[in-house]
């Protein structure tokens, strides 16, 4: 996989900012949609219970959010400084380690059992990762193979002029050409050299311009 993220310094803020931002919108409709539903009957009055819930109750869960993400990009990058190295085990390290830090006030057993959980999870979101990258890779590399095999034919360029005047003249010169080659079809050399005309062409310039192909 491709650890294309923030440094270290602004990783912690970028992190701990989506946090919040994800906490303030997924509180924000989970609480409104609970106090709608707990409120007494009637549109107005679940509007305003779902408002007054939201209000109540959105900040402290994007704060937990928040928090959960600066710990994590914390550990996160006391991992890449020690070990000196992006791979997924400093991200599972690191789940590991904030679920057992924010669990520290409800004792050992609750610091282990959130440690255990946060590892689990944060392994499953990295194996999803390399799945879907590995994926991806494969389906690259046989479009790939598939365009090698059956390669385009070339595309020859078409013929460009300079300027008008150039197109004129060589269209000119063209039916010149094909003028003279209709000319010396019906002539033929005598005996002594003088030209004989075998039959008389009665054709007019026009009919010369259609025998050059030109319309």
């Amino acid at each position: 996989m491709d650890y294309n993220r923030q440094p270290c310094p602004m990783r912690i803020v970028e992190d701990c900012g989506c946090a919040f931002m994800v906490g303030s919108l997924g509180g924000g409709l989970f609480q409104f949609a609970k106090g709608f539903r707990n409120s007494p009957s009637g549109v107005m009055r679940g509007l305003y219970g779902g408002l007054d819930s939201m209000k109540m109750r959105t900040p402290a869960i994007a704060g937990s959010f928040a928090v959960w993400g600066a710990t994590f990009s914390i550990v996160d990058c006391a991992m890449v400084s020690l070990r000196q190295r992006e791979d997924p085990w400093n991200s599972i390290v690191s789940g590991a380690a904030t679920g057992g830090i924010l669990a520290a006030r409800n004792g050992m057993r609750a610091m282990a059992n959130s440690a255990f959980v946060g590892c689990i999870v944060l392994a499953m979101i990295e194996g999803a990762g390399a799945a879907v990258a590995t994926i991806y890779a494969a389906n690259d590399n046989a479009t790939i193979t598939i365009d090698q095999e059956h390669p385009q034919r070339a595309q020859w360029e078409p013929v460009t002029y300079s300027s008008g005047q150039d197109l004129i003249t060589t269209g000119f010169e063209r039916v010149l050409e094909k003028c003279r080659k209709y000319r010396d079809r019906n002539m033929t050399m005598s005996g002594s050299g003088e030209l004989l005309r075998l039959q008389e062409p009665s054709h007019s310039l026009l009919d010369l311009v259609k025998l050059a192909e030109i319309i």
